[in-house]
């Protein structure tokens, strides 16, 4: 039976049972964000403070082994006292709702806290809160645990104007997982908060250390702090206001994606709002029509990094944690702001603007490149799916063995006379050759679409048979590894560079699985009689010469120079040959070193070449 609904269902909760039980309504969550969020409040109190033209200096304390944080600020403190109605003031800003000094315009012009909530949510959701008030001489302490008044007191001292406020979050409110302060975090975003504030220092420390974050240059220092590889030298910047609000704005191009800062009244908005809506169609309309383009928006902003930092006197947030500010008239502020500093980029730095149009024009160009792509790989994918259905055997070039499986092998040698001496030599079972007639396509310079086509990597992929790039799957191979046998000289050391960059374009998962391997070729044979030995370089040569003094030295040119029964000893021999698997130790250093090898960029390539290649001895 379904529990009774009547009048005595009906609940009524006071303000601080409603805050201990529905802490997500006013902090936005229950779990460790929330008492985040908790610290941003009170911080939000002393930069308001700030704003308004009152202390130059605010001190966090974190204590991350009690979970206690301190905050001190050097502004006018908090008023305190009995009013006339009776009320202690000290204690009813800290416990009450809608009680503060920000619904008037005449104390906070443009001010971060709604409704005088914030800081009671802090209180009541703690499991102990101090607040003490410094004004004049006077101070007044009230502390509170778990929302209750425990004590308060007045008193005369000789301390600077300003508030301190202890608290801890009650875990008993925050219940949803564990919870603790991290400084290296906190850190983070007191730094993000004093680009806001030029001049105004904010001092963070814990029991072992203690860091300043003072903004000299406000916005700006924001931006470069964040660009690190800018693609163009000034940092531009820009204001607009109605007479009431007013919004500042400092980009750049040069990160990896667009970044947007937005911040009311020195509380950011990490979900933007209606700014954001104003700067994304002035960058769009604006650039287009400067540059006489037609970009994609997202395109113009895919390296962009921004910030708009808005003064409203009334803010209008989408909800209690002031995460997007919806003020209709930001959007045309931004819109403005971000309009006319476009205009003034153009005409006072017209080759950096030039430069961001050439760049928007490469990324639009690889937008193109991208897409016949992907067409490519889909054409691929459905040749791959009929050859496999006709079982479709491949041309002369291509010798396959009995037994596909991870234990079988792909070698990959250097036309026909390499292909004509491994042949006899292999192990028809498990071991398979495909030769490759001059040099395969370089996949780091030429369009993939286009590479594809090829018929050296077209038919490489075909023998594989486990897809490309995001299909690859190592359970559809029809060989376990794969062995690049090239002659070791200069053409072989290229076409063996080629051939991996190819797997590493396509399949970058094979060779991290340390399924591509360098079976090395011998350059000397020393022979007497029926036995036979190979060095593979010439300080091997050497050392052989010491044990087998007066044994006849062979060189070979090539490959196809091999017998099949020096190819039986040597490289194909299952215990002798030497088969060096590639791996990758580190991705990205191997990535830069590919592209700088085997990629467009002809000036890095020929600097490498002059700083790490002795070329006295080139022609010796």
């Amino acid at each position: 039976m379904p529990e009774t609904y009547d009048i005595n269902s009906i609940q009524s909760l006071d303000f601080r049972e409603g805050v201990r039980t529905r802490i997500q309504m006013y902090l936005g969550s229950d779990d460790n964000e929330g008492t985040y969020q908790a610290l941003k409040e009170i911080i939000n109190n002393s930069t308001d403070e700030a704003l308004a033209g009152y202390g130059k200096k605010i001190e966090i304390e974190v204590d991350e082994k009690n979970n206690v944080i301190s905050i001190r600020d050097y502004g006018r403190g908090v008023p305190f006292g009995i009013r006339e109605d009776g009320e202690n003031v000290l204690v009813s800003i800290f416990t009450k709702s809608h009680t503060g000094g920000k619904f008037s315009h005449d104390v906070y012009k443009n001010a971060s806290g709604l409704n005088g909530i914030g800081g009671s949510c802090v209180c009541l959701s703690s499991r102990t809160f101090t607040v003490q008030s410094f004004r004049d001489g006077k101070s007044a302490t009230a502390f509170f645990e778990k929302g209750i008044l425990k004590y308060y007191t007045e008193n005369k001292v000789k301390n600077h104007n300003g508030t301190r406020i202890d608290f801890s979050p009650d875990p008993e409110v925050f219940s949803n997982g564990p919870i603790g302060y991290e400084y290296s975090r906190i850190c983070k975003d007191i730094q993000d908060i004093s680009y806001l504030y030029p001049g105004i220092e904010f001092i963070v420390s814990n029991d072992t250390e203690k860091k300043v974050y003072c903004a000299k240059n406000g916005i700006l220092d924001f931006v470069s702090q964040n660009v690190k590889k800018p693609l163009h030298k000034h940092i531009i910047t820009g204001s607009a206001t109605d007479g009431t609000d007013s919004i500042e704005i400092a980009f750049q191009w040069g990160v990896r994606n667009e970044t947007a800062y937005v911040f009311v009244n020195g509380l950011r908005c990490p979900e933007g709002g209606s700014p954001v809506t104003g700067a994304r169609s002035a960058l769009t309309k604006t650039f287009n029509s400067l540059a006489n383009a037609s970009f994609e928006g997202e395109y113009i902003r895919k390296n962009l990094f921004y910030v708009v930092n808005c003064k409203v006197e009334n803010p209008s947030f989408a909800n209690q944690t002031k995460s997007k500010v919806n003020n209709a008239s930001l959007r045309t502020l931004a819109t403005t702001a971000f309009a006319n500093a476009l205009k003034d980029m153009n005409s006072q730095y017209p080759s950096e603007f030039n430069a961001i149009v050439d760049m928007l024009t490469k990324i639009e160009k690889a937008e193109v490149a991208a897409s016949r792509a992907r067409e490519a790989v889909l054409n691929m994918e459905k040749k791959e799916t009929e050859q496999r259905k006709r079982k479709v055997t491949s041309s002369d070039k291509y010798k396959d063995c009995e037994k596909h499986g991870q234990d079988s092998m792909l070698i990959i040698c250097e036309g026909n006379s390499a292909l004509g001496g491994l042949l006899p030599a292999r192990d028809v079972k498990t071991e398979a050759l495909y030769a490759v007639r001059g040099k395969v396509k370089n996949l780091m310079k030429h369009p993939l679409d286009e590479c594809l086509e090829n018929q050296e990597v077209s038919d490489i992929i075909m023998a594989l048979g486990c897809g490309i790039q995001d299909k690859y799957n190592n359970k559809k191979l029809n060989y376990g590894k794969v062995a690049i046998a090239v002659d070791a000289d200069v053409d072989g050391y290229n076409i063996m560079c080629l051939i991996t960059t190819l797997f590493y374009v396509l399949m970058p998962k094979f060779i991290e699985e340390g399924r591509l391997g360098w079976l090395r070729a011998p350059l000397y044979r020393l022979s007497k009689g029926k036995q036979s030995v190979y060095a593979y370089d010439e300080e091997e040569l050497a050392e052989l010469k010491k044990t087998h003094s007066g044994w006849e030295q062979s060189r070979y040119k090539g490959i196809g120079e091999c017998t099949a029964e020096d190819m039986a000893e040597s490289m194909m021999h299952p215990t002798n040959r030497r088969l060096e698997v590639l791996t990758i130790s580190d991705a990205q250093a191997a990535e830069d070193s590919l592209r700088m090898l085997m990629g467009t960029e002809v000036e890095e390539r020929k600097n490498f070449l002059f700083e790490n290649v002795d070329f006295s001895v080139l022609n010796k």
